[in-house]
């Protein structure tokens, strides 16, 4: 089999016993594999006796796959490719929609359980950023306007926006998150985008589109609830700023089983340009805007690009090793400074 990068940690599947026994001196240097018992013993005993896995092919529609990785972060059978036809990195084989919806109707937020208000809170301080970045780019007075933020969790982003001169939705699928946001004054849908049945003027799209299972059938959803002009503020981890020290420049760390897809900027910009949206902004996060247009544009094969920037991403992989190593040895005053200088040296 031939796989992107020849290296043994890419090639590598475990076992239970794998699990039991990692070394977590170890995980500290080298950050992966790492241990989660909740994450480890769903997908490792309840998805492999309840879920049923299928052919998740390339949305360019061509079949030219290499292996990038076995597994995922967390040792589990989790096969990633990337297409040589357009660069795009997914899931080989993806569980059946019945099997998504019961994942993220009853599990996915049992898996990371956080308290809702601070949650709420979290959401409303940590995202100003993307608040910021969408009034910016929409251009005009945030009034009278329709805004849904699909994904959105408890809502805490779209608290950033007046809730007296616009109609926020939430759309999601965990009901206590939709119960606590309708207390704040949010609508709430419960769903995803097929149960949206009106035409927003902003949507935002936070750390969703990397979920999607049918890409195909998602993006026809999401060109439905658009009108000409519709903005559209999409993000998720960008694979080219690995190689500027997001996650120790580790691509196996992105991979995380509740993942399909892993876009390089390039990639997902020809994607969307290819459905009729035209970038206004994007950069390697990935934080994005895109207006929709109508307007559909070919395809552009990234594919050497993506290669390129994930073997850089392991040279400086490399250099992480080498500081988590020495790191073991350091008081904790001087690691906090390394922290603070990297901090401004890189940018995430």
């Amino acid at each position: 089999m031939k796989y992107l990068i020849n290296k043994k940690r890419f090639k590598k599947k475990y076992t239970q016993t794998d699990y039991l026994k990692i070394n977590k001196t170890i995980s500290k240097i080298f950050k992966t594999p790492s241990q989660d018992k909740n994450y480890f013993d769903f997908f490792n005993n309840f998805a492999k006796k309840n879920y049923k896995k299928i052919e998740n092919k390339c949305v360019c529609k061509f079949e030219n796959d290499i292996i990038l990785a076995e597994s995922d972060r967390h040792m589990i059978e989790f096969q990633t490719v990337i297409c040589g036809s357009c660069g795009l990195i997914r899931a080989k084989k993806y569980f059946t929609q019945e099997n998504i919806s019961d994942f993220y109707t009853n599990h996915y937020r049992k898996m990371y359980p956080e308290d809702a208000e601070n949650l709420l809170i979290k959401q409303f301080n940590n995202r100003k950023d993307r608040y910021d970045l969408i009034v910016k780019y929409f251009n005009k007075e945030l009034k009278n306007l329709k805004i849904t933020d699909v994904g959105g969790g408890i809502g805490g982003v779209l608290k950033n926006f007046d809730n007296k001169m616009n109609d926020l939705y939430l759309v999601d699928y965990f009901e206590p998150y939709l119960n606590h946001a309708k207390k704040n004054g949010i609508k709430t849908i419960k769903g995803g985008l097929k149960e949206i049945n009106f035409q927003p003027d902003i949507v935002i799209l936070s750390h969703v589109v990397e979920h999607w299972s049918n890409f195909e059938e998602e993006i026809k959803s999401l060109i439905s609830i658009q009108k000409i002009g519709t903005i559209n503020y999409i993000e998720f981890p960008g694979v080219d700023s690995l190689k500027l020290g997001r996650r120790e420049a580790n691509i196996i760390g992105d991979i995380h089983v509740p993942h399909v897809y892993y876009f390089h900027s390039d990639v997902f910009e020809n994607i969307m340009n290819r459905n009729g949206f035209e970038k206004l902004y994007i950069d390697t996060q990935i934080r994005s805007i895109f207006k929709y247009t109508g307007e559909k544009k070919g395809l552009i094969n990234y594919f050497s690009k993506v290669k390129k920037d994930l073997e850089i991403a392991e040279k400086v992989r490399n250099r992480f090793i080498i500081q988590n190593f020495i790191k073991l040895f350091l008081p904790n005053f001087i690691i906090n400074l390394i922290r603070s200088i990297r901090k401004k040296e890189i940018h995430y």
